[in-house]
């Protein structure tokens, strides 16, 4: 059985933010800008995800300027994540909740105007100056709007974070910083940081992942010679850790089971130094797709793309058994990467947790027969949820006796020479609030079997 720890008392009570000192002087939001917003919305209304809702309006708002296209992906990513504040106060002023209405409110508060004419009615004008007499954070809003956690995730968070709660979902709504990994296929995280410095980027190094880096200024890193280059990628600090935890050394056979676009499967490649063998498998061909161009901008040659079937194929039977090391990162709930990700909190899909981990058993299962005696199997989930992790685990285990939990805490001190900073347990669990990473977690299973026990590493800033 995997140890939980017993809920701790947050060190001060989550603070809401303030509200800005005196009026803010009205400003007009252009056509083109409140147009682009408005048909983001509306996409995802229709089940569109944020990123590719914005995409396709920014793809359409061909007039927009620089600084427009920004102010489109602040407000829409603003009001994402003030979703359920906005709902209560058009609820309150018994208007309706759609794109329409939550853009005006959002433009309420902040002391914008709509364009004149057009689709904005007399009513909507009337409607906005009611909506500009109230608090966005007003102490009348339920904690769980005020912290934006929709009702179909709060009583599985309630029970996962105890008294930890509100500290948490509130951390899911603070800015988030640019995280990225170095790659170490094309230099050291030093040589990296310089050359990101005369980009006019500068970054810190992460306080945990020996690869990592962390800006707050991360607008157009995009766009810089480095990205290009594939000196780095973009990557949260939690899944970089989970990466560390895979152990994966040259020479060795490793398969990254749901590779996704391949964030994974660079940072094994890099530990790997481009020797031995990796495939990164998926479900979609177009994460593959988006994989390939990954793989090849870092300057990975070890890795092979494999587009997996619903059941195992004549592909699949020959893998059984033969990988040192298995990662399965299993679809989940998301609610640990609410910080990135502000609308997966408004997901169906994701809020039913028995379809959920009734496909990370299928997934763990079948994943499981591709490690070899001696190699290890990685378990990994962007989720806060027990149920999605050391449930999942634990009935893993009790069904596969040939496999046994591995101490994390001895992977991660052979491999940084650090002492583990993640508290007293034998899996990674890593929190919003305590860490400011995404919520994440990774659980290391050894399959019986000759033991190895040779470990090297991490590459540092002084190595290559």
């Amino acid at each position: 059985m995997i140890a939980r720890p017993k809920p701790q008392k947050p060190r001060q009570n989550a603070k809401l933010p303030q509200e800005p000192a005196g009026p803010k002087p009205k400003a007009a939001t252009s056509p083109q800008i409140s147009q682009a917003i408005l048909a983001a919305l509306t996409l995802q209304e229709q089940g569109t995800s944020l990123d590719l809702a914005l995409n396709r309006a920014l793809k359409d708002a061909t007039s927009l300027d620089p600084s427009g296209r920004r102010q489109v992906v602040r407000d829409l990513y603003a009001i994402n994540r003030h979703r359920m504040r906005l709902s209560w106060h058009l609820l309150q002023e018994k208007s309706r909740v759609s794109p329409h209405h939550l853009f005006l409110a959002w433009s309420a508060f902040e002391s914008r105007v709509p364009p004149k004419g057009g689709r904005y009615s007399d009513s909507d004008r009337a409607l906005q100056q009611q909506i500009a007499a109230r608090k966005l954070y007003d102490p009348q809003i339920p904690l769980a709007a005020r912290v934006e956690c929709p009702p179909a995730f709060e009583p599985h968070l309630r029970e996962a974070l105890g008294e930890d709660f509100e500290r948490e979902m509130q951390a899911t709504l603070e800015p988030v910083s640019t995280d990225i990994r170095v790659n170490l296929l094309k230099g050291s995280i030093d040589d990296v940081r310089k050359r990101l410095r005369s980009e006019r980027v500068f970054a810190d190094k992460m306080p945990f992942s020996p690869w990592g880096l962390r800006t707050q200024d991360g607008e157009h890193m995009s766009s810089t010679a480095s990205f290009r280059a594939g000196l780095f990628e973009f990557q949260d600090e939690g899944s970089q850790l989970a990466a560390l935890l895979c152990d994966a050394r040259p020479g060795m056979q490793v398969i990254d089971f749901c590779a996704g676009t391949g964030g994974k499967t660079l940072a094994l490649a890099a530990m790997m130094d481009n020797k031995g063998h990796l495939v990164a498998c998926d479900i979609s061909t177009v994460r593959m797709t988006r994989a390939k161009q990954r793989l090849n901008r870092a300057g990975v040659e070890n890795a092979e793309r494999k587009l997996l079937p619903a059941e195992d194929d004549k592909w699949m039977k020959k893998q059984y058994g033969r990988f040192d090391r298995v990662l399965v990162d299993a679809p989940c709930s998301g609610t640990g990467s609410w910080r990135r990700n502000p609308d997966s909190r408004w997901s169906t899909q994701a809020a039913n947790i028995d379809e959920l981990t009734a496909l990370q058993d299928a997934i763990l299962a079948r994943a499981a027969k591709l490690v070899k005696p001696g190699g290890r199997l990685i378990y990994a989930t962007c989720s806060l949820l027990p149920r999605e992790n050391d449930q999942r685990v634990e009935k893993f285990l009790k069904q596969n006796p040939e496999f046994s939990l591995v101490d994390a805490r001895e992977i991660w001190g052979a491999a940084t020479k650090r002492g583990w900073p993640f508290g007293n347990e034998s899996v990674l669990r890593l929190s919003p609030a305590r860490h400011r990473t995404d919520g994440f977690f990774a659980a290391v299973m050894a399959r019986a079997g000759q033991p190895q026990n040779r470990h090297t590493s991490v590459k540092s800033s002084s190595d290559k």
